[in-house]
């Protein structure tokens, strides 16, 4: 049997999402360059994975388990042995996590420009679910104290301040509508569009350096609930190796944490903020925290970072968050298909027709001069 045959058997056999099939059509498609012939032994996946000098650790396992999942499923379906069964498993070197102080998460509340960004930021600060999580969310699903997501291996619950679950029914306006909707009134398609908006509030906040992304919000949060003595809920949720043993320790607490703000990260944030800087146990002049509107914390409603109600984000900046930011050194080898050419000309050509007078008019000429070059006519080829 050929690697790419049992690639076909997988994602013929098997129902997987759009990105779980591109994994394994990267995981096996590497197998097959450099076996063409499906492995009959360890020993050939050992030196497959060798081969991978140039790859990150994380790669290799990740490609090393889609080819352990496709060999477990081509066993029990085509009785053909499994190489991954006795090869060596490769191992990720751990890295530190990175977490944010109490100084850079109250920043990142208080960069918030605007009621969605500040509702998604606290969020994800108090359930500490993740980005993906989110995406699907809908008013119904947001309930007194918890909200239902749908997540990897199915739906989970994460307690959530009652006063911020009110604020995101509000926003969603309908239990089948979207709490955090596109720009048209959609749903996210995934979860980068979302991760996209809290970076850009972690930047907005002078936050700098790596690991800056949405993922080490999460973190932070469960490193809150750390503080507080509770190891055992924070390591089954993200330190286990093991999520079996995870799992034991997960359905022990998880009722115990849903309707209360004993263990609130927002709630321990205001806390340690205070103490750092001399307060009470409170925000105090930020109000940063939840209070019912009057001065006391009855219902929780959600209090704008800084006491008044800050500027809605400009049409400028709504166009902008539609394409992703490029950093400084970033460069791209032009690999662009003659659909895409017409389509980056058809777009500098509206835009000269608006703007004749533009430096950036030439400079999208020139641009187009150097792909046309890169990809190959014969015209510019010959200019040198």
């Amino acid at each position: 049997m050929k690697t790419l045959e049992v690639l076909e058997k997988v994602l013929r056999g098997k129902r997987l999402k759009p990105n779980t099939q591109r994994h394994y059509r990267d995981a096996l498609g590497s197998l097959s360059r450099y076996s063409e012939d499906w492995p009959v032994s360890g020993v050939i996946i050992n030196e497959w994975l060798a081969s991978l000098a140039g790859y990150a650790d994380t790669t290799v396992k990740m490609w090393f388990d889609f080819v352990n999942a496709a060999g477990k499923y081509i066993k029990k379906a085509y009785k053909v042995d499994n190489p991954c069964a006795e090869a060596e498993r490769p191992k990720v070197s751990k890295k530190r996590r990175r977490y944010f102080t109490t100084e850079e998460m109250v920043a990142i509340i208080r960069a918030c420009a605007n009621d969605f960004e500040r509702l998604l930021v606290l969020t994800l600060i108090d359930s500490a679910c993740r980005i993906g999580e989110l995406v699907n969310l809908k008013g119904g699903d947001v309930c007194d104290g918890f909200i239902n997501v749908m997540g990897k291996t199915g739906q989970r619950r994460y307690r959530l301040a009652v006063g911020l679950c009110e604020k995101l029914r509000a926003l969603a306006g309908g239990d089948d509508k979207p709490v955090f909707k596109q720009k048209s009134g959609g749903f996210y398609q995934d979860g980068d569009g979302l991760g996209h908006r809290v970076r850009y509030v972690v930047e907005r906040a002078g936050i700098k350096g790596v690991k800056i992304g949405v993922h080490t919000l999460r973190h932070s949060s469960a490193s809150l609930v750390a503080l507080e003595g509770k190891p055992l809920l924070v390591k089954a949720l993200l330190q286990h190796d093991d999520i079996e043993t995870s799992m034991v320790y997960i359905h022990d607490v998880e009722d115990l944490i849903i309707g209360t703000d004993k263990y609130s990260p927002l709630r321990l944030l205001g806390e340690q903020y205070a103490k750092a800087h001399g307060g009470d146990g409170g925000f105090e002049a930020e109000q940063l925290e939840l209070t019912d509107g009057q001065g006391g914390s009855g219902s929780m409603a959600l209090v704008p970072v800084s006491g008044k109600v800050v500027a809605e984000v400009g049409i400028d900046d709504l166009v902008g968050d539609m394409f992703p930011k490029v950093r400084e050194g970033v460069a791209v080898r032009t690999v662009l298909k003659y659909e895409d050419l017409m389509l980056m000309r058809k777009i500098f050509v509206w835009y000269a027709g608006y703007n004749p007078n533009n430096s950036d008019v030439a400079r999208a000429r020139e641009l187009m001069k150097r792909m046309l070059r890169k990809g190959g006519s014969e015209f510019y080829s010959k200019r040198r």
